[in-house]
């Protein structure tokens, strides 16, 4: 029956056009990105323990299932403030509670002052999108960039840049084939195929060898951070999607910045970086490298620095309709 669903799942996907290069300004850059073998727990997670404190998901569904039909009754909004209930209350597989360190240098640039000379980067990032549910029985879950954003500051962490993003491409233990699903009005925005893309990935790491907590490369694309958000008029209610990585280090998706932050589908993931990070081994905060004139280069590829790199306190938008994009 489970090879049955799984090849039902993937004749429902298709492959897309050409993909886009890693470049930047015609640099290529941080290769050779190395995930190490050091872990730390999330302080959040640490501290709430086993889910059994008043912060805990003792009350609340306990397995990816049990949430997706939960999620499949409720509203854009509703959902994702019942997401965050989930994910803050503890309501997450094991791989989520730890971070992995991923190392790269800065390429050396000329015209870019801080990129005259290769920096040391040392980031903690989880290998896994965010999750619900146990080791067992979990779904990774699809949000929109204000759930994301207020789940990472509850876990001192900060989404990627596009940059970003690619440094952890370069640095995947395996990676997956794209296998988007067709889009059939709004049935990918739907939380039943947040579940059937969950299985899909679930079925092709049995295939491959790999496990759950694994950092593997093709799964989603990323909901990351770009100036563009606090910059361009009429885009402060948008949500900016990066990645997909394939194999040979190219993507499907560019940064896009044209849906609204209503929109959430199953191919959209929440992969967080601990703000605490080290540049040739001195601390730094991610957020407010990204936020400084004179260092942003070294943790993004954009032309310019985020003004604020957070989507806190952005306007959600809601549809004029029952749903629309």
């Amino acid at each position: 029956m489970r090879r049955i669903i799984t090849f039902y799942l993937l004749g429902l996907a298709m492959i897309f056009g050409p993909t886009a290069k890693l470049t930047a300004d015609n640099v290529v850059y941080g290769k050779g990105a190395k995930l190490t073998k050091e872990k730390m727990a999330v302080p959040y997670f640490a501290k709430i323990g086993d889910g059994t404190s008043p912060e805990g998901c003792a009350k609340r569904p306990t397995t990816g299932w049990d949430f997706i039909l939960k999620a499949d009754k409720l509203q854009m909004w509703d959902l994702q403030d019942t997401i965050v209930d989930a994910v803050l209350g503890g309501c997450v597989p094991d791989a989520i509670k730890s971070f992995r360190k991923l190392v790269f240098k800065t390429p050396v640039v000329d015209s870019v002052e801080i990129l005259r000379k290769p920096h040391k980067v040392e980031l903690w990032i989880l290998t896994e999108y965010i999750s619900i549910g146990t080791d067992s029985n979990f779904v990774r879950m699809p949000m929109g960039p204000l759930a994301a954003q207020t789940i990472a500051d509850s876990l001192g962490c900060i989404l990627p840049t596009t940059f970003i993003v690619d440094r952890i491409a370069e640095a995947s233990q395996g990676h997956l084939e794209i296998f988007p699903f067709r889009p059939l009005g709004d049935r990918n925005c739907q939380p039943i195929v947040f579940q059937d893309s969950n299985n899909a990935i679930n079925a092709f790491y049995k295939e491959r060898g790999y496990k759950f907590g694994d950092l593997i490369s093709g799964l989603k694309k990323d909901v990351v951070l770009t100036y563009k958000i606090h910059t361009l008029p009429g885009y402060e209610n948008r949500v900016a999607i990066y990645g997909w990585h394939v194999p040979d280090g190219s993507y499907i998706q560019p940064l896009y910045v044209k849906h609204v932050n209503y929109y959430v589908d199953y191919s959209h993931g929440i992969r967080l970086i601990y703000r605490k990070i080290k540049v040739d081994g001195k601390e730094y905060d991610a957020k407010e490298i990204l936020e400084s004139t004179q260092m942003y280069r070294l943790l993004s590829d954009e032309p310019m620095y985020i003004r604020r790199a957070t989507y806190e306190g952005l306007p959600k938008w809601y549809p004029q309709k029952s749903i629309g994009f």
